[in-house]
């Protein structure tokens, strides 16, 4: 309940109003509407005029009691009944609760979540120890009603998730909890900045992103959670925040309009679209977008893992999902029981399965997979290198023998692009393997910074781009006269003269020598050398472009022949 809902319910219509021109959260407003009963209009003026989530509004009347818009907003406007049923646990109102459960299929995890906001410790361990519902939802909720001796107890004894917890803790704005488990417990920043986004806590989500780097995508993805558009709006023109974030964002509670504005204006995709849908409960609007569009099964099933709804799991996996990914995302959820489901009567693999439960931090099960079933001690290491655990990928490294190559690519999954540098320094990851991993995401500025080749394309089509205003390129870069300037002919003729002497052609570049360490090729040249990523290519240390010259004519020197 933020200031602008309790004034929604409390009938305060102008300081709402007020409160909404400067910058207040639209679906908080319309859910403090509903939840006043006899504020229809003003429900649907918000629905009509300020594009707020159907969800928002369907939670509002649900925490209310007023069953007939339950039904209305779920059945006609298609509102997730995952959200529903939270609400209507968290007013503790317990026969709408389990009609959502039993009849409908509403998310067990979602429901146990609503009843640690409520308070009611019974339900949340009925829901965890006969419905496997999931302890990271259950200490969320537990953490954004701020009964701090619950979320630590859910924390040490049944290992929940501190970027849950933390997320959580940001959204209650408790933000001294929020920097203990920043600090001592290793919160991920992009988890708490969300949440302070979805808060509509501005301050503090700038703090993140400007401090503590945390990622715009994330940040954009929140505000849409939120209900703050101009936000969303403002992350997305000033930071480039990825449309399909946002697009997300926006599935996952039920905001139909901006994700159909995103998906037809700003091509967002489909398959990240429904995966919001599948993980907000939102069965209908799941159905439609994957018999409308060519989306993945798997995905589509993976995200009713997370969403605790086994039926809609089944459903989809006899369309054709993943048994390896199904289970690897039950051992993220902690959920013992489906993970030995598929392990033993579906075969799945016991390397995805210990790799889901490192992504869960559950050391313990990992160790039993490893030791019990014969998980890979390298798939296990490359998962903590994604998880960003790098202890635990010192110890595979070191005990086990983790090898490098299988470890720096999750490092390069996880963008931990100073993790890779150091593995390939310090313990001899290749080059070639991080060039092809790197390839196979597409991201071209790491490739370049470990492909010479790369580089020097890469320098030629930057340097052709620098054009006059007749659309030409310019011959030299700067217009005012330097003795120093080197033309782009010259850097041309340089560039074509390396590549020639890379393939094994015996070339003299020792004409070429100032112009390779000339402007921004010298300085991209330069820097290529100095890190070691030549040495591969001659089998010898250098580390000046002058060294790399010679030691590269030298290798291509003719072989003499004996008269």
């Amino acid at each position: 309940m933020t200031t602008a809902s309790r004034l929604a319910l409390d009938g305060k219509d102008q300081h709402v109003e007020w409160l909404r021109q400067l910058g207040a959260s639209v679906d908080c407003i319309a859910r403090g509407y509903a939840m006043a009963k006899n504020k229809n209009i003003y429900v649907e003026d918000y629905l009509n005029e300020h594009q707020v989530s159907i969800d928002a509004i369907a939670e509002g009347y649900a925490l209310a009691g007023v069953i007939l818009k339950v039904n209305e907003y779920q059945y006609i406007y298609k509102a997730s009944i995952d959200a529903i049923a939270r609400a209507y646990a968290t007013s503790k109102n317990y026969e709408k609760t389990e009609y959502y459960r039993k009849t409908l299929g509403a998310s067990v995890h979602a429901i146990a979540a609503g009843y640690a906001l409520a308070g009611e410790d019974s339900q949340v361990e009925l829901y965890r120890k006969e419905y496997s519902a999931s302890v990271h939802e259950i200490a969320g909720g537990y953490a954004l009603a701020g009964n701090d001796d619950k979320v630590e107890i859910f924390r040490s004894e049944y290992k929940a998730n501190v970027d849950i917890i933390a997320k959580n803790y940001a959204l209650a704005g408790n933000d001294e909890k929020v920097e203990v488990y920043r600090t001592k417990h290793g919160a991920k920043v992009n988890a708490i900045a969300q949440g302070y986004a979805q808060a509509g806590n501005h301050k503090k989500a700038e703090e993140y992103r400007t401090k503590h780097g945390a990622s715009v995508d994330a940040i954009a993805q929140g505000y849409a959670q939120g209900g703050y558009h101009k936000h969303v709006e403002e992350y997305q023109t000033k930071h480039s925040a990825s449309f399909n974030a946002i697009a997300q964002g926006y599935a996952f509670v039920g905001n139909h309009k901006k994700v159909e504005t995103y998906k037809s204006t700003h091509k967002a995709s489909p398959s990240v679209i429904v995966q919001g849908y599948a993980l907000a409960g939102n069965h209908e609007k799941v159905k439609e977008y994957f018999n409308n569009h060519l989306v993945s099964v798997t995905d589509v099933a993976k995200c009713y893992v997370l969403a605790g709804n086994d039926k809609q799991v089944e459903v989809y996996r006899n369309l054709g999902a993943d048994s390896n990914v199904i289970a690897q995302y039950y051992a993220r959820t902690n959920n013992h029981k489906m993970v030995e489901h598929f392990r033993t009567k579906l075969n799945a693999g016991v390397n995805m399965i210990a790799q889901g439960y490192v992504l869960a931090g559950n050391h313990e099960r990992v160790e039993f997979y490893r030791t019990k079933n014969g998980a890979g001690p390298n798939e296990i290491a490359r998962s903590y290198a994604l998880a960003g655990n790098h202890e635990k990928v010192d110890e595979y490294r070191v005990t086990h023998q983790a090898k490098a190559d299988v470890i720096i690519v999750g490092y390069i999954l996880a963008g931990n692009h100073g993790k890779v540098e150091e593995y390939r320094v310090k313990h001899g990851a290749s080059i070639e393997k991080i060039i092809q991993e790197y390839a196979s995401l597409g991201n071209k500025k790491k490739v370049r910074e470990y492909d010479i080749s790369a580089l020097l394309t890469g320098y030629l089509e930057d340097r052709k781009k620098v054009v006059d205003s007749k659309g030409n390129t310019k011959e030299y870069f700067h217009n005012f006269f330097t003795p120093f300037q080197k033309s782009f002919k010259q850097k041309r003729e340089a560039v074509d003269a390396v590549r020639e002497a890379l393939k094994g052609k015996h070339v003299d570049l020792t004409p070429h020598i100032p112009t390779l360490e000339n402007g921004n090729l010298g300085k991209e040249l330069s820097a290529f050398i100095k890190a070691g990523k030549a040495d591969c290519l001659l089998g010898q240390e250098v580390r000046t472009i002058r060294s790399f010259v010679s030691a590269l004519q030298q290798k291509n020197q003719p072989h003499p022949t004996v008269p």
